[in-house]
């Protein structure tokens, strides 16, 4: 099987065609894979290389390829994830020893942590490395299932404000992706940590980018929630429907509130849109690992308390470097990777 998988560059009509080719993808496609995050990802300085894995499986693969010093790396996000994953490795090593300055490939299949797998990856070579996305660490729902075991799968709590809210008349509204719309999202994300924000938040104008982004190319929703008969929301959240799995990417709510529940309430109706549009699955985008949950120093401590009122953590691999010339790359990461950080301040997918 190993031996029949290639990779190739997609063609320009599949470059077009992206986002519904990724729904072909064995794992379905996620938003990290999507023309949208390609483009806000553009906007950080790594430019995207469109693959694709042929072989017992076809696979859909984004490249984030970015420059440094030493030459150049790849970054492929949350993929690729396949059965036959020590002939995708071979068959990307292949490919990407072909490509000029290409020190590194960094790669994270979507797939359920486990000792064992990781010990199949490492047996092809790849090395482990540090957990890139927030993802790693998530809840997970299915929504296969349908809304109404869905919803009965919540915490017994999060079901009572679910209920409470649609009762004592919390509205929620699908808006525009707009200047005011995007202004009032990015207020009530910073209402956390004393007016700071969550911590990790990127500039306001990186947020402004990947809503739009995503809004123009249909594979995202802004959220408002309101507790009143006034125009101010109380919260909001972002959801994108990239792939087959709708991801809660972004949320926020001022902290004072005439009727408890809006947050999950929000999300659920979030859920039941994902549903109608197909999606299997929805990620709730970044817990603590299950042995921090419970730990209140973790950044996402609080987030993890409330994600999972909807459901258990699932941890998935971490993402492995696919070495192609193991001097340098270990020269870049040892020494001269913070140094070039230092001096070149900005986004970087890999920092």
């Amino acid at each position: 099987m190993s031996g029949s998988t290639l990779v190739r560059a997609a063609t320009a009509d599949e470059i077009d065609r992206w986002d519904d080719l990724l729904l072909t993808n064995p794992d379905g496609g996620h938003m990290v894979q999507s023309t949208a995050f390609a483009e806000v990802k553009r906007g950080d300085g790594l430019e995207p290389r469109f693959l694709v894995v042929e072989g017992a499986q076809t696979i859909h693969v984004l490249v984030l390829e970015g420059r440094v010093w030493l030459g150049r790396y790849w970054y492929v996000p949350l993929g690729p994830t396949g059965d036959d994953l020590e002939g995708i490795v071979a068959a990307l090593r292949a490919y990407a020893a072909q490509q000029p300055g290409l020190l590194v490939v960094k790669v994270e299949p979507r797939l359920e942590r486990t000792p064992e797998l990781v010990a199949r990856l490492e047996a092809t070579g790849l090395e482990a490395s540090r957990d890139m996305q927030v993802q790693t660490h998530t809840v997970v729902l299915d929504l296969e299932q349908g809304a109404e075991a869905l919803l009965a799968s919540f915490s017994q709590s999060t079901r009572r404000h679910i209920r409470k809210a649609e009762r004592d008349g919390y509205r929620v509204e699908r808006v525009d992706v707009t200047p005011e719309t995007r202004a009032r999202m990015h207020a009530m994300m910073q209402t956390v940590a004393g007016g700071k924000g969550m911590d990790g938040m990127r500039e306001r104008a990186y947020y402004d980018r990947f809503w739009q982004a995503f809004a123009d190319h249909g594979t995202g929703q802004l959220y408002l929630g309101f507790d009143d008969d006034g125009d101010e929301p109380q919260a909001g959240v972002f959801v994108t429907f990239a792939g087959r799995t709708a991801v809660y990417k972004d949320g926020g709510s001022r902290p004072d509130r005439r009727i408890a529940g809006g947050a999950p309430l929000l999300l659920f109706t979030a859920m039941q849109d994902a549903i109608a549009r197909g999606c299997t699955g929805f990620d709730l985008a970044g817990t603590p690992p299950v042995d921090r949950l419970d730990d209140p120093e973790h950044p996402f401590h609080g987030l993890g308390q409330f994600k999972t009122r909807f459901g258990p953590v699932t941890s998935f691999l971490p993402s492995f470097d696919l070495v192609l010339h193991p001097v340098r790359h270990r020269l870049w990461e040892r020494v001269l990777r913070r140094i070039e950080w230092r001096l070149k301040p900005g986004p970087d997918t890999l920092r």
